[in-house]
């Protein structure tokens, strides 16, 4: 059985951009698995910090880390960054239908597979002690998202990120972020304007490697 001709069996739905779609404590109804848009998962600090910890995209399957957990609370924060639509899945019998299937289940122990690759890439960026190294590595996950080329346009891709968007994905201020996005672009790391937003990895793939 494949995941997506599966997860199309069930309705669609859709969110705006800065929607909260979980809340943390919140218990979960349903699951989520995206067909168009990006959603963010953060928490929030008792000093009201906002941190990316993930960025979930198509078909990603939203709470993935809650799929087979006993307790069914969520921990983190899931919000709209984009407009976007998602498959709304009856958990209890998306779990009983991948235990029938083991086709469809090694596709989500892949897919989990993945999620904690990603997550393990994303805290080795923020594990970085300058803003610039942060941005850096930051921008190659975000990007490495979407595509595995050379040259990636996020905005092409339908995700649109504001300096403060990408503040809030390294744990850093506006006016920092700013500061270091305008460098990176000078040193052609990025090219970006109201139209574009390009993040040229193999150039930071390669000034990572020489580090």
């Amino acid at each position: 059985m494949d995941y997506v001709d599966y997860i199309k069996n069930y309705p669609l739905k859709s969110f705006t951009r800065g929607e909260t779609l979980l809340q943390k404590g919140e218990a979960i109804r349903f699951l989520m698995a995206l067909r168009t848009g990006f959603v963010k998962i953060t928490s929030i600090s008792d000093e009201g910090v906002e941190r990316l910890l993930w960025i979930a995209g198509r078909y990603d399957l939203v709470p993935i880390e809650k799929l087979f957990a006993k307790q069914g609370n969520v921990h983190f924060f899931y919000t709209a960054l984009t407009d976007g639509t998602y498959y709304q899945i009856d958990k209890q019998a998306f779990i009983k239908e991948a235990f029938e299937a083991p086709a469809l289940m090694a596709q989500i122990a892949r897919g989990m597979s993945d999620h904690h690759d990603d997550l393990l890439l994303h805290i080795d960026a923020l594990d970085t002690s300058s803003v610039r190294e942060k941005l850096l590595l930051t921008l190659l996950y975000v990007a490495a998202r979407l595509s595995g080329d050379d040259n990636v346009d996020l905005i092409a891709h339908g995700l649109r990120l504001t300096h403060a968007d990408f503040a809030n994905l390294i744990g850093s201020t506006r006016e920092t972020t700013s500061m270091e996005l305008l460098k990176l672009r000078k040193e052609g790391y990025v090219t970006y304007s109201r139209t574009n937003f390009v993040v040229h990895t193999g150039k930071i793939r390669q000034h990572e490697q020489s580090e």
